[in-house]
């Protein structure tokens, strides 16, 4: 029998009950389950970026609740474990900023942070995995991903949101030598047993995952299915993209004996509109200088394997990067290297070649008068400080420093956006609709 994936076009949260009705996506439920709400809810991002395209739509995840309650289900858990930093991103900030915290009081949820654990210590194969146990000891798990391109995998989709149910330390683990990532979340998608995927298509992001490296598009879909592999071969389809090109369900679907529903169309039932009626070819691989050159920025070079640099470690060069690129214009940076992640090695022995974290230090001990920023990851506002120190023009520099301080304290009290110029397509634009990520 052919996996069956519903792709419905978005009216309201009660497109998400229509989505799983096509797919007959409560089949297997019972109304005295535990079930677990895994959305995408991958950084806290109020008054540094959009959530459009980054986070699950609260529109969304309130559809699923209610299908959920009228179904019959009382015991309801939402789940995630979102980056970390200095800025103070964190789990529960981030249900906050999308007002979960009032979705979970409505509808008597629960919230769980799956950083915080406990969790419990998995082998899949060869691949030792530290999972939250919440994922683990549920009865029904509901997966509700964002319809996202991205540089590290292609497409980051139902498979690659499990990321999310992991340790701290599991997900900078994940990120090792060139390659290995795509293999290690194929075992990650053999531990955690999805019974439903709804993957949130209101918007799509494209150079993804998040706002920081992509720009949103109003894709307005929904498609849901009870088989993640199906599910995940047509959001790639609506992506513009082969799902072979995901390396990660390629390799899940060679070692299953399910190659066929990558390749073949027709091996998967779609119920609803067609993947024809909304599939547009995103671009997903990010390029800093897109950024730089829109600032007018010169004399700066990033060497980075994607797969290879933790979440932590991108965020913790790319958010202060983005601020220099936000709130200054036109400067030179001297010619400077940046260096970061594993399996990269560089051949400019000199000053302003910068090492960014132990991974790229312990890859280039060659590099002797290289520059090295500790950490692992490096602290943020160590590298915003050193960054800043990298502008040519000093009355740049304090010209930066006295924007920074006006945007921070906008930032805390959430007003605004980060000034980016990429950022301008979300101002006044009918297409994207706040009221999606309130309650």
């Amino acid at each position: 029998m052919k996996p069956v994936v519903s792709i419905v076009t978005y009216q309201d949260s009660s497109s998400v009950a229509r989505a799983i009705q096509l797919c007959d996506g409560f089949k297997s439920l019972r109304p005295t389950d535990k079930v677990i709400l895994k959305p995408n809810v991958v950084t806290s991002g109020a008054g540094f970026m959009p959530p459009f395209g980054t986070v699950t739509t609260t529109q969304v995840i309130e559809g699923m609740l209610r299908a959920l309650k009228d179904f019959g289900v009382h015991d309801i858990t939402i789940g995630e474990g979102t980056v970390t930093d200095e800025l103070g991103t964190n789990t529960m900030k981030g249900y906050k900023w999308i007002h979960l915290d009032k979705l979970a009081k409505r509808y008597g949820v629960k919230m769980v942070d799956f950083n915080a654990g406990p969790h419990r210590r998995v082998m899949s194969e060869d691949v030792p995995i530290n999972i939250a146990e919440a994922a683990l000891e549920t009865d029904f798990f509901i997966n509700l991903p964002v319809l996202k391109t991205h540089g590290d995998t292609r497409v980051s989709l139902a498979s690659k949101n499990l990321k999310g149910c992991m340790s701290m330390a599991s997900k900078k683990f994940f990120h090792g030598p060139a390659g290995i990532l795509h293999y290690r979340i194929s075992r990650l998608m053999e531990v955690i047993p999805q019974r439903l995927v709804v993957i949130d298509g209101i918007y799509a992001m494209e150079r993804g995952p998040e706002a920081t490296t992509g720009t949103a598009r109003r894709f307005g879909v929904l498609a849901a299915s009870t088989d993640f592999l199906a599910a995940d071969a047509v959001g790639a389809r609506l992506l513009g993209a082969k799902p072979t090109e995901a390396e990660h369900l390629k390799l899940y679907a060679e070692r299953n004996g399910r190659m066929d529903t990558l390749e073949d169309p027709d091996a998967i039932e779609v119920c609803g509109d067609r993947v024809e009626d909304h599939a547009k070819y995103l671009e997903w691989e990010y390029d800093f200088r897109v950024d730089l050159e829109a600032s007018g920025h010169t004399g700066l070079e990033i060497r980075r394997l994607t797969q290879t640099s933790c979440s932590g470690c991108g965020a913790n060069l790319r958010g202060p990067l983005l601020l220099l690129i936000a709130l200054s214009r036109s400067k030179d940076f001297n010619a400077l290297r940046i260096v970061q992640g594993k399996s990269l090695k560089d051949d400019r022995d000199s000053p302003r070649t910068l090492l960014f974290g132990n991974c790229a230090i312990k890859e280039n001990m060659h590099l002797t008068r290289a520059t090295r920023l500790e950490g692992c990851p490096p602290k943020f506002f160590d590298s915003l400080r050193f960054l800043s120190k990298q502008m040519t023009s000093p009355v740049g520099r304090v010209a930066f420093y006295v924007r920074l301080a006006a945007y921070f304290v906008k930032a805390t009290l959430g007003i605004g956006l980060l000034p980016l110029p990429r950022f301008a397509i979300y101002r006044k634009n009918p297409d994207f609709d706040i009221r999606h990520f309130t309650v």
